[in-house]
């Protein structure tokens, strides 16, 4: 029965990879489908090898989704690989090709043996909450942390972030960040913040902090504790979790 599940699973992962590019490349509904991935023990250096020659196959596939692979450094799933492409409409998920037969035995013979499990979610950008940098050299790793907002209270959690948000901007606070809702393949009323970092070093707080920006923006420290009161009584801290950037499993044969 593993091994049935196992091949089911791999059969939907490859149909990922057979996605469309070209909402990649244009305005779009900020679509995003992310799959995490545990390898078999002992395989880890031999996925990553199989995922890199199977990207350099599938590369000048027309329509094919392009996918950032990551390693797992931190909580409960450190060691495991992310693989993320966004960008994407909704439709996109629909789309069909001529060579996906091939696509889908090449995954399976090559890289699929090499994985022991996989999750996989749905995501949506949330760009009006996001602060996300104009230049992206220099960024290796990615803090990600899960909020789930509690029943009844998405209004007043939006509501507080929106007054976050045009603090930070607006403020002087120098840190980047991307907000995604998970529509499906997570908990009910989930939400991810995405922190791009250039390592380790950027766990260091900010100058200036979260801590004066806010309490400058809503009238002193006082008025910024119960703001943030009321806005923590909104959702419950997930988890947290800290990714690098894998740039050879990222290469589909084109990079600069």
């Amino acid at each position: 029965m593993r091994k049935i599940a196992c091949l089911q699973a791999c059969l939907l992962l490859v149909a990922l990879w057979a996605l469309p590019l070209q909402a990649q490349e244009a305005e779009n509904d900020g679509a995003a489908v992310i799959v995490m991935m545990k390898a078999k023990a002992g395989h880890e250096a031999a996925l990553v090898d199989a995922i890199t020659e199977y990207h350099q196959w599938i590369g000048d596939k027309e329509g094919a989704m392009r996918f950032t692979w990551y390693a797992v450094e931190t909580g409960s799933r450190s060691g495991w690989f992310a693989a993320r492409s966004g960008d994407h409409n909704w439709a996109d998920f629909d789309q069909e090709h001529d060579w996906d037969d091939e696509a889908e035995a090449r995954f399976l013979s090559d890289v699929a043996p090499h994985i022991d499990q996989w999750e996989r979610s749905l995501t949506e950008d949330m760009p009006e909450f996001s602060n996300l940098p104009d230049d992206w050299s220099g960024v290796t790793h990615f803090q990600v942390e899960h909020w789930h907002i509690k029943s009844g209270q998405y209004g007043a959690w939006r509501s507080h972030l929106e007054t976050i948000h045009k603090a930070l901007t607006e403020g002087g606070f120098n840190e980047h960040w991307g907000i995604h809702t998970v529509v499906s393949g997570g908990k009910a009323n989930q939400v991810a913040i995405v922190f791009p970092m250039k390592g380790y070093a950027d766990f260091a707080n900010p100058e200036p902090s979260f801590y004066s920006v806010m309490s400058e923006a809503l009238g002193g420290p006082e008025a910024f504790g119960q703001f943030m009161a009321e806005w923590g009584a909104t959702y419950h801290a997930g988890e947290t979790f800290l990714v690098r950037y894998l740039p050879e499993a990222s290469d589909y044969g084109d990079s600069e």
